[in-house]
């Protein structure tokens, strides 16, 4: 029997294989393989969190907590399958058709953590009898799920253990694996190929450069903030947008900080990062927080927000990213 990895691995490049031979094949024919022809290639393994994650079957009924994978599953055809959700959409970033189909999805009962993402109890999930949930690690009892029988795919910036996935540097091929990996899941590996070629295509050389930034969320009304370091998505967005992360040198996704130390660093422009609210509110949380006064961005006018979805989790949004961000802070003048 082949190493758990190796099976992944081979998952992996088993479709890769079959869609290059299509493409060489005749690109004009443009046929896509048939859902009975996904199904024949499970069980499907890929390694997720460190751990294995098997599929028996590409999953139809489909628990989302927070609403994270959502452009990933839009951008596989695969919004459809969703079954329940933790809450709607933020209105603005997905096609209309997205909208009006989670419309009629269940909304399962959660609490939220301090940054605003949902737990949700197991009993409120298997109630929608799903057969894949897909939420941050720290969110759902994933070992109490896998033995009801309910695999758990967790998006890599989610996962407890930030290490067993990828470089301590985020980039963007991050998203490329992301979209494999749902492919591989979905049982939609060409749909997952061609969304990382037109996902490839929107990112443009690196803009020039536009100074130094800082991505923060600020929580428990002002007074946490929580910069995002290298192994954030912010880095490559960032970088991609002209700008250069203070908190690059920190390996860490996010954590808290203390206002001095932003205050020290001393950023050309802050982005707040938001959602559930809106960005007038997320903008005026950050200024209210004492001693940010003192900042070149606050004292020039350069604080803008951005939703937090155009960066993490690695995602087809995280590519739209630097040109909604160049957007916003050309709207500053």
């Amino acid at each position: 029997m082949k190493p758990p990895r190796l099976l992944a691995l081979t998952a992996t490049m088993l479709a890769l294989g079959v869609t290059l031979t299509a493409c060489a094949a005749g690109a004009s024919a443009g046929v896509a393989p048939s859902r009975s022809d996904a199904a024949d290639a499970f069980p499907v393994s890929i390694q997720n969190c460190g751990s294995e994650l098997t599929l028996e079957h590409a999953p139809q009924r489909i628990v989302l907590v927070n609403s994270d994978a959502l452009a990933n599953l839009e951008a596989l055809d695969a919004v459809d399958r969703v079954v329940a959700v933790t809450s709607q959409p933020e209105e603005g970033l997905y096609e209309q058709a997205t909208y009006d189909r989670l419309a009629s999805s269940t909304v399962l009962t959660a609490e939220k953590n301090a940054t605003g993402g949902s737990v949700v109890s197991q009993e409120s999930i298997l109630g929608a009898e799903p057969d894949l949930v897909i939420a941050p690690e720290n969110a759902v009892d994933v070992d109490a799920l896998a033995a009801a029988g309910v695999p758990v795919y967790t998006p890599s910036a989610y996962c407890l253990n930030p290490s067993a996935e990828g470089s301590p540097t985020a980039t963007f091929d991050r998203v490329w694996g992301e979209l494999r990996d749902y492919g591989t899941v979905l049982g939609e590996e060409s749909k997952a190929q061609q969304a990382i070629v037109e996902a490839q295509q929107q990112i443009a050389s690196p803009a020039p450069s536009a100074g130094s930034a800082a991505a923060v969320y600020v929580s428990s009304g002002g007074s946490v903030i929580s910069p995002y370091g290298a192994a954030s998505m912010v880095t490559p967005v960032f970088q991609a947008a002209g700008l250069t992360n203070v908190y690059a040198d920190v390996p860490d996704r996010v954590f808290d900080v203390n206002v001095e130390d932003l205050v020290a660093r001393d950023p050309e422009t802050v982005v707040v990062l938001y959602s559930g609210t809106d960005a007038e509110s997320a903008v005026e949380a950050f200024r209210e927080a004492p001693g940010v006064g003192e900042m070149t961005a606050v004292r020039s006018g350069r604080v803008v927000a951005l939703p937090f979805s155009y960066t993490d989790p690695p995602s087809v949004l995280s590519v739209r990213g630097p040109q909604e961000l160049a957007d916003r802070l050309a709207a500053l003048g």
